[in-house]
Formats: structure tokens, C-alpha cells, sequence
């Protein structure tokens, strides 16, 4: 915490700790509780206690965010709050990190047997290029065959696929795939 003791830092994080159930107390008995603890783990006068400003921004600063102050309604609350259901993640490499997403369309499309029906929209988007990978497009339903379909979209360009056609990039004319 700067330029604090940290033996000074230590025993107000556990004082801290050891008042999370009690009730609401004051900064000043914060600080002498601390000064007690520092007296009976170093003896008297040898780790000397910061002016009363400094204490109490070190006490803010170790406490902020972990729910160390506040009333002790807040204080069990926050222990109380489970951990955050999701993590930032960072991708910086192309296919470093790819997500796979399924969305309704609100579109009406004639489907294989000739009727009209909603669609899903299925698509593998990488992250760290924002680009689209694969998409597939199926009656609503999205099951594990489409997640394998966009596995083999990603692997296999569609040049390369039976079927695919090859760009001949010198010309820009095409050509039917040879097997």
C-alpha cells in the first residue's frame, strides 16, 4: 500500500478481519485496536502507528472493494454475495479464443419439406478479430450436429470442401474442384 509499514498494513487488515461480524465501530477504535495488536506481536514503540489522516486513507485503501467497512448489515452481505458468473477474458491471436452462439431469427423461410417455419442462426465468432468463422442456418433446434457443422466450417475453407470451387487468384477465373 505505497509507502506504508507493512507490518502496519498487515495488522489492520487483520483487525479488520476479526471485526467483520461485530458491529459498526468507529476509525478511531480501529486505530487503537490496531496499535494494540503492534504492541503484542513487536513489543511497545516499535512499529509506530502513521498520523490519524495517513491511518485512515490506508484503512480505505486496504478495505476498499473487499466489503471491510460499512455497517455490519453490508459487511454480511458482502460475504455473503457469490463470485461474479463470468470473467473478462483477453484473446490477442487470431482462433485464440472462438465462441459459439444460437439466435432465433424473427424471419419466416420455407424450410426442406415446403413449409414455412422460423429459423436459428448458429454462428462461431472469434474474438480477438471480431470476424465471423461459420455460420449455419437450421430450423429452430439447434443441437450438437451444428455445433460439429461449424467445427468442420472452421476447419475445411469452402474452397477446399467436395464440391468447393477454387479461385485460380492469378486470372480470378474458377474451376470445379478436383478429388
Amino acid at each position: 500500500m505505497g509507502r506504508a509499514d507493512e507490518r502496519v498494513v498487515a495488522a489492520v487488515r487483520k483487525v479488520l478481519e476479526g471485526q467483520r461480524e461485530r458491529s459498526t465501530g468507529t476509525l478511531v477504535r480501529l486505530r487503537r485496536r490496531v496499535g494494540w495488536l503492534l504492541e503484542e506481536e513487536y513489543g511497545p514503540g516499535v512499529v509506530a502507528l502513521p498520523p490519524s489522516s495517513t491511518f485512515n486513507r490506508l484503512v480505505h485503501a486496504v478495505a476498499d472493494g473487499q466489503g471491510l467497512l460499512g455497517t455490519a448489515a453490508q459487511r454480511r452481505w458482502h460475504v455473503s454475495r457469490p463470485a461474479p458468473p463470468f470473467t473478462p477474458t483477453v484473446a490477442l491471436r487470431p482462433g485464440e479464443l472462438v465462441m459459439l452462439d444460437s439466435t432465433p431469427l424473427d424471419v419466416l423461410a420455407v424450410l426442406d419439406d415446403g413449409v414455412t417455419g422460423r429459423v436459428e442462426l448458429s454462428i462461431a465468432l472469434d474474438v480477438a478479430t471480431r470476424s465471423i468463422c461459420a455460420a449455419v442456418l437450421r430450423p429452430v433446434g439447434t443441437t450438437s450436429v451444428d455445433a460439429a457443422m461449424l467445427l468442420a466450417q472452421m476447419m475445411v475453407p469452402t474452397a477446399m470442401r467436395p464440391g468447393g470451387t477454387r479461385r485460380c487468384r492469378c486470372s480470378g477465373r474458377s474451376s470445379p474442384t478436383s478429388g
